[in-house]
């Protein structure tokens, strides 16, 4: 292929991908499925916020197994297996939906995440490596595409469900999202070996994969630095998500303006992967990870002096300062894997690097036992204990700093 077909191929691809990745990215609106489900069958909502929980730990471990299978099976029957994992999932939820709280936790909790988690790694393994040039660009289009899916789609589902039920929402998401997988499976294939050499700007040094002789992150220290520093960022994001509403409300805000503010979240949070995946391609990794850390601590400290002071507008200004923030991390760690592993096994060391995202949701969980008096996440102690994380995370970030280096470098 010439540069040209190059271009237009990749061009192609990133766009599908996007919308394919929205679609997957749907396994995070439990919460727009969870009031009906408790309004139409009577489950306790605390219980049901449970299938999130089960839902993010699932999908973390499944981009790590869907990363170790596509090695064996390849990505079109990677992908496939993913479809009806997500098939069975949905259309599990939908039978279970008004029978069996656990029904509702395996099928869209362990089914319906590993189905998602595993069409996440494939897709953005393969569309990304036409990108080997513009790294950060790829992946902050295609994880924007992914963090915006339940925006996008969720007020129409919400309205569907209200019109045809919830269950028959989860029988038309097990279609849709299967489907999605089968075309996924047959329309995106990896870029060609020598990609780096045709996308290299003239006069520049082609990118040459046989500098990656050691890619296993396993075994070189700058990743277990990196990791400590995604899960302390994490865990803040985590946190600020799971309640960004009910702490809009503790410090005053209006509940319809709440509302608007959790959708402001997660729009910053798509917003954010495509930002910082345009610093990463201008700034380089090590200066992207600075300026997420600067952004989380700021918003930390900020949601501590709203919580001590009921500054509305400061949590609202410090909330949008956390999504985006959060959005900043799946880019970064695409980034730093294509950077310092290479393209060989990118989808292997990208989920077991997205690994970070499930031990945060623990060490969040953990550190909001510890430090709140009530259980909430929405009080002052809770916001100081994060700021004091957030600083641990600039720490990681400036040791991460000082002892990276490329492969070429070493």
């Amino acid at each position: 292929m010439n540069l040209a077909e190059v271009k237009r191929t990749r061009n192609l691809y990133l766009v599908v991908s996007t919308i394919a990745l929205a679609v997957f990215g749907l396994i995070y609106a439990w919460s727009i499925f969870a009031t009906p489900l408790s309004t139409e069958f009577g489950w306790d909502r605390g219980a049901l916020q449970n299938t999130f929980n089960i839902v993010l730990i699932c999908f973390c471990i499944a981009q790590l197994v869907g990363g170790l299978i596509v090695g064996r099976l390849g990505s079109r029957n990677t992908l496939l297996l993913a479809g009806v994992l997500a098939l069975v999932g949905f259309g599990g939820t939908a039978l279970f939906a008004d029978i069996s709280l656990w029904g509702i936790y395996v099928s869209y909790g362990v089914l319906g995440g590993f189905g998602g988690g595993m069409s996440y790694i494939v897709v953005i393994s393969g569309a990304n490596s036409w990108f080997p040039d513009k790294i950060g660009f790829s992946s902050g289009v295609l994880m924007m595409g992914a963090g915006l899916g339940s925006l996008v789609f969720g007020t129409p589902l919400g309205m569907l469900a209200g019109v045809i039920g919830v269950r028959a929402v989860f029988v038309v998401l097990a279609v849709v999202t299967f489907v999605v997988s089968v075309f996924m499976a047959f329309f995106l294939k990896s870029a060609p070996a020598d990609i780096g050499s045709i996308v290299s700007r003239p006069g520049a040094v082609a990118i040459d994969e046989s500098a990656y002789e050691n890619d296993n992150p396993l075994t070189t220290p700058t990743f277990y630095v990196y990791f400590a520093w995604a899960v302390l960022c994490i865990s803040v994001g985590v946190t600020l998500i799971g309640g960004s509403k009910q702490g809009a409300l503790v410090v005053g805000v209006e509940d319809v303006v709440a509302t608007f503010v959790v959708g402001l979240v997660s729009t910053m949070n798509g917003l954010g992967r495509f930002v910082f995946g345009a610093l990463f391609d201008k700034l380089g990794l090590r200066k992207t990870m600075v300026a997420s850390s600067v952004v989380t601590l700021v918003a930390a400290a900020g949601l501590a002096f709203s919580y001590a002071t009921s500054a509305s507008a400061v949590y609202i200004v410090s909330a949008l300062l956390v999504g985006l923030g959060y959005g900043a991390i799946p880019v970064i760690a695409s980034g730093f894997v294509r950077q310092r592993f290479g393209g060989k096994n990118y989808a292997r060391n990208l989920g077991l690097v997205n690994l970070s995202a499930a031990l945060a949701s623990f060490f969040g969980i953990g550190m909001v036992a510890l430090s709140s008096p009530d259980g909430a996440s929405t009080n002052l102690p809770v916001w100081i204990a994060f700021t004091v994380i957030a600083v641990l995370a600039l720490v990681c970030c400036i040791a991460f700093y000082i002892v990276y280096r490329k492969p070429t470098q070493e």
